[in-house]
């Protein structure tokens, strides 16, 4: 295997699970028996997307894609930059895969990004989602494990987790007025809450005052929450086609329970979220994503 960086993560997985075997007709999928997991790796150089912001860029080949259904497999995308490799449970896409299309050349197109907002992955044709849980080895390594289950979070508990992993990264957070009183003020700190919003347009101040968490750089906002937990995907992405529309922001994150991914996938694939690119913008975050992101950020569990 010439790639050194594939090299690196092969043998850390060697030393938990053996020699693998290589499987289909490339050089990058690989099957380890003792764990029965298969592991696909592609390699991209880090570069420069636009300012404070990095990407890689991957092809992932169909033959490839298709022999890791049903199979307990991870794509781990690889750079020249360790800390931002990328190890994704397939299962967690699968579905995606099944009923999308690849490129013509037969692979689906996939983006990291890496931001001071957080990693992100981006598979075209399917949309945008965090890449925060997926930045450590060990989702291969402990997949013996049994993993301990996230607490039953409410819709004000998440609000105030994103509050606090905002926070973390240096940046004042937003809530709107009528939620403050149900935020947690054991993880978030008050100083960094903005009380008032500057004025951005009148057609839309009333939409962003709404909004469930906005991190801004000093006044400025920089990243949009809206947390689902009991409304309809589509009411979020609506909010936030306004917003884009008027002021150009372009991060935005729809924050909902696991089961809601599927629906994500399929309202944000809507030809009018597709024309004006809001799908290239907006990520969608699971509660265990948002619950794991905090405790790497702040090493404090959450109950």
């Amino acid at each position: 295997m010439a790639n050194i960086y594939y090299q690196k993560v092969i043998e850390k997985i060697e030393e938990s699970f053996g020699k693998p075997k290589r499987i289909g007709s490339g050089y990058t999928l690989f099957h380890f028996p003792s764990a029965d997991i298969i592991v696909y790796l592609r390699y991209s150089k880090i570069s420069v997307a636009s300012k404070n912001v990095l990407k890689a860029f991957y092809g992932l080949r169909k033959e490839d894609i298709d022999l890791m259904q049903s199979k307990k497999s991870f794509i781990c995308l690889i750079t020249n930059d360790e800390s931002k490799n990328l190890f994704i449970p397939f299962q967690q896409f699968a579905s995606y895969f099944s009923i999308t299309k690849p490129s013509n050349d037969g692979q689906y197109k996939t983006l990291s990004f890496f931001k001071q907002t957080g990693a992100e992955i981006y598979f075209s044709g399917i949309g945008k989602f965090s890449a925060e849980p997926y930045l450590d080895i060990n989702n291969i390594l402990n997949v013996s494990k049994n993993k301990k289950p996230i607490p039953d979070l409410t819709h004000s508990q998440i609000q105030s987790l994103i509050g606090s992993i905002g926070i973390s990264k240096g940046y004042n957070v937003w809530y709107p007025e009528s939620d403050r009183s149900k935020i947690d003020f054991n993880i978030v700190s008050e100083n960094k809450i903005i009380e008032k919003l500057p004025t951005f347009r009148r057609e839309i101040d009333h939409i962003i005052s709404e909004i469930d968490v906005i991190w801004l750089d000093s006044l400025e906002p920089i990243s949009f929450y809206e947390v689902e937990h009991s409304t309809p995907i589509y009411s979020g992405l609506l909010r936030f086609n306004d917003i884009l529309l008027t002021l150009g922001v372009k991060n935005f994150n729809i924050v909902a329970p696991n089961e809601k991914e599927s629906k994500f996938g399929r309202e944000v694939n809507r030809p009018t979220f597709r024309q004006n690119k809001l799908i290239e913008k907006v990520t969608f975050l699971d509660y265990e994503s948002i619950y794991t992101w905090h405790i790497n950020l702040t090493g404090k569990q959450y109950e």
